[in-house]
């Protein structure tokens, strides 16, 4: 499975409605900030980033669970092999708005949620959805905090799906990694019509075209991710790639990196930054070939590994090893372009 549907048992690394309210950047910097002035702005984090907040403020914070409303689950879930951890949701000061606005720009950090209802109303209420129903009838973990999840799943659940997700939820606040700013997502039901669903309402089950949506939705998010952290941090070795050049060796990056079980974000942008930076063959040397296809070493632990057993004569013959035609080759391959 991929990185934001996790089936919970493998612990691998996830329309009939108003789509975009407000669509222009500044004025959805606008609304998010008129609704933080009203005490309606939270927002659903992953557990990855740390606020930037006082200890004073940990009161407006709260954490979900790995738990379900269906007792069953608890039998069939192999918790020994359980790595997803459920994303925290916040209350949404200043502060924190232009955390996320500017120094989050380009990361996959959450969604925004805008509510009436209290911190710990809408806890309760998210609680009830971090496991779904998978099409095998297995339990998954579902990432909705991801914005690259819930845009599919607003778009492809029923009415009465979707309205049972929304509760007490006013609107939710996608970030997008193409413009920087936020797709507003209205809950199309009036006030009068809301209503907080039972537990046994909330079991939703996730079709496999759902499953398969997300999850080339979080590929296309994980290359832009990647994409800005290699402008931003790897400047000088991609300045001359065009843009969708770039794209394209990048998601070769990602698929290349998987053949090592390397998963997570921040593993996948850092063998990408070796192939721009060292070589794009790097992983042919048989020193760094070793590591990455070590069968006791965890998939997590490979890249930290690299840079503590990897000599200086090493680093060197992998640079020396770039292959001048990788590229051309590379790209030429089927499937090779995302």
């Amino acid at each position: 499975m991929k990185v934001v549907l996790s089936q919970a048992g493998t612990a691998p690394i996830s329309g009939g409605m108003s789509e975009v309210l407000i669509d222009r950047a500044e004025t959805a910097k606008e609304q998010l900030q008129a609704w933080v002035l009203e005490k309606r702005l939270y927002a659903l984090v992953d557990p990855f980033f740390e606020l930037p907040q006082a200890d004073s403020a940990r009161r407006f914070e709260t954490r979900l669970e790995t738990k379900d409303t269906d007792p069953l689950f608890y039998e069939v879930i192999a918790w020994d092999k359980v790595t997803y951890e459920p994303p925290f949701l916040i209350q949404v000061d200043m502060q924190t708005l232009d955390w996320f606005l500017h120094t989050l720009s380009t990361e996959r950090w959450g969604v925004f949620v805008v509510s009436h209802a209290t911190l710990s109303e809408l806890a309760s209420h998210f609680q009830k959805f971090v496991i779904a129903k998978g099409p095998d009838g297995n339990p998954y973990f579902l990432r909705f905090h991801d914005a690259s999840v819930l845009e599919v799943l607003l778009q492809t659940w029923t009415e009465q799906e979707r309205q049972t997700f929304f509760g007490p939820t006013d609107a939710f606040g996608l970030p997008s990694l193409d413009t920087m700013d936020s797709h507003i997502w209205k809950n199309p039901h009036g006030e009068h019509l809301r209503r907080v669903p039972a537990p046994e309402e909330c079991l939703l089950t996730l079709r496999e075209s759902q499953l398969e949506a997300c999850a080339d939705a979080i590929d296309r998010d994980l290359v832009k991710i990647i994409y800005w952290h290699l402008r931003n941090y790897h400047a000088r070795s991609v300045q001359h790639l065009p843009k969708i050049l770039l794209e394209r060796r990048i998601y070769f990056a990602i698929m290349r990196a998987r053949q090592y079980q390397l998963s997570s974000v921040s593993d996948l942008a850092g063998f990408a930054a070796l192939m721009f930076e060292l070589s794009p063959n790097f992983d042919e040397h048989p020193s760094f070939r070793r590591v990455l296809n070590d069968p006791i070493l965890p998939p997590g632990a490979k890249m930290k590994r690299l840079s503590q057993v990897i000599t200086d004569r090493e680093w060197d013959e992998a640079q020396h090893m770039y292959d001048r035609s990788f590229w051309v080759s590379a790209l030429k391959k089927p499937g090779s372009d995302g």
